[in-house]
């Protein structure tokens, strides 16, 4: 009785242990940059994105001030050196959203990979 409950059992420890060992696989790059896709520091920078179009659409439009655009800007997508003050420079910041977010997402990856990497080592 015994004997035939040990011969169920192996085979059932060796389908875990596989499935441990499919799990530790180690992550592509690709996989990395579509997790940072999900992000909250990725979320947070396309909303920036998203929200500094939507004020120049409104400044082009005449509903909104031209001061708004350029605070919204300065203080969610510029950094520190690249603080603008007219509302051209902010369209011209604007054409370089994409490398932005590709900036970020490629931090948020780098993050990622580093918390794993420091996982692994311990």
């Amino acid at each position: 009785m015994k004997r035939s409950l040990y011969l169920l059992l192996i085979p059932l420890l060796f389908s875990c242990n596989q499935n441990a060992e499919k799990s530790k696989a180690p992550k592509s790059r690709a996989d990395y940059l579509r997790n940072a896709l999900q992000s909250d520091e990725y979320k947070n920078a396309s909303k920036n994105v998203q929200r500094v179009k939507d004020i120049l659409d409104s400044v082009k439009k005449g509903t909104m001030d031209t001061m708004a655009a350029i605070f919204v800007y300065n203080n969610s997508i510029a950094t520190p050196t690249t603080q603008v003050k007219t509302v051209a420079e902010v369209k011209e910041g604007m054409k370089k959203d994409t490398a932005f977010l590709k900036s970020v997402q490629l931090k948020a990856a780098n993050e990622l990979a580093s918390a794993d990497s420091a996982k692994i080592k311990r």
